[in-house]
């Protein structure tokens, strides 16, 4: 399966990682650490369900296997590059975390960090890897669900999506339940996944019926992102109650800014920067909150914070080059953008319906 790249789809990552990277070097956007991980998790519930609607109109099934496969090698290159390096930097740093480092790799392989750490685990280095445990929890089950979805309710299947994502929302807003898992777990921030994906189902249902969206500039959205980011806080005893109706309020705006950037284009938004840090926006994630959180150059300033954000840039182009892009290419050898026998057999039925349109991917 082909697609193109939206380069402002990229830049809205590229946004994503530098509120990430701000809020954790210490500069004044003090919620960006919290929008910058649910912009992320809005896009990818958006292209993940985007790439399945394609898949799923084009041969008329899914493949299951193909799609884990894209995403083990999409994934997996950059985080074992991590696993395997961080514990060299634990000790050649004298980190007395080096020895529970095990626990905190192991768990973080399969995804199940985000559960570790609500059941009482110190990921040391490897705490932030916690919200990649909810996108692949999500990676593999929402396919499944998908494909139920579409073969027994696809008539209806925008209303369930569409009320799944109201109820994880009003969920998220008013559960409660100790600090951590109310910031960890899956359930938790399924709401902004699920935004994601009913954004998809939306946009390809209007395309479906030959509808033409009204084109919009990512770069209003984009602005009032960073500006709520921005908004003061008072310290985390005070602010953490405002966590979970902050994500919400911040999951509204990335689907505003994802939308935006489908439908129409902005110059600041797809320009190279963004589109760079977008790009390595993966690995960059993985590295910097390991520098950071480690004990490389004394105690946590924010010029400090920065120059390992620096290094962690650098660290990341190298991973993208070096491993993740020559890897990526492997998805041709191994098939895994060419349907399976079912799927060519549907392709090759005279006279069945159009496929829905494609929607851009980043």
């Amino acid at each position: 399966m082909q697609h193109f790249r939206n380069r402002d789809l990229d830049g809205v990552r590229g946004l994503a990682i530098l509120l990430v990277l701000a809020a954790h070097s210490g500069l004044p956007v003090r919620w960006g650490g919290l929008s910058g991980v649910t912009l992320f998790f809005v896009l990818s519930g958006y292209l993940i369900t985007s790439l399945l609607i394609r898949e799923w109109d084009r041969w008329g099934s899914v493949s299951l296997w193909r799609f884990w496969g894209r995403r083990a090698l999409r994934l997996l290159p950059a985080l074992v590059l991590l696993l395997l390096l961080a514990p060299v930097l634990l000790w050649a740093t004298g980190d007395e975390r080096l020895s529970t480092y095990p626990t905190a790799a192991l768990a973080s392989l399969f995804y199940v960090g985000n559960w570790v750490r609500v059941a009482g685990t110190d990921l040391g280095v490897l705490n932030h890897l916690w919200s990649l445990s909810v996108e692949e929890q999500f990676y593999v089950v929402w396919p499944a669900i998908f494909i139920v979805l579409m073969t027994w309710l696809r008539s209806r299947a925008l209303a369930v999506v569409l009320s799944l994502a109201a109820l994880a929302t009003f969920y998220s807003v008013w559960t409660v339940g100790s600090e951590i898992r109310l910031d960890v777990s899956t359930e938790t921030n399924a709401f902004a996944l699920l935004l994601g994906v009913a954004l998809a189902f939306s946009l390809a249902a209007v395309r479906s019926r030959g509808w033409e969206l009204p084109a919009t500039s990512p770069l209003i959205p984009f602005v009032v992102m960073v500006a709520v980011s921005a908004f003061p806080g008072r310290g985390l005893e005070v602010d953490h109650p405002l966590f979970r109706p902050l994500g919400a309020v911040y999951a509204v705006v990335g689907v505003w800014l994802v939308y935006a950037a489908v439908s129409g284009h902005s110059r600041v938004v797809g320009s190279r920067i963004m589109v760079f840090f977008g790009t390595i926006s993966y690995a960059l994630y993985l590295w910097h909150q390991t520098f950071i959180n480690s004990r490389l150059l004394g105690e946590h300033t924010t010029p400090r914070n920065l120059l390992l954000v620096a290094a962690a840039v650098l660290v990341s182009w190298l991973s993208w080059v070096l491993v993740e892009r020559p890897v990526g290419r492997l998805r041709g050898r191994l098939r895994l953008d060419q349907p399976s026998r079912r799927q060519q057999q549907f392709a090759d039925v005279p006279d069945r319906q159009p496929a829905v349109p494609a929607t851009p991917t980043a």
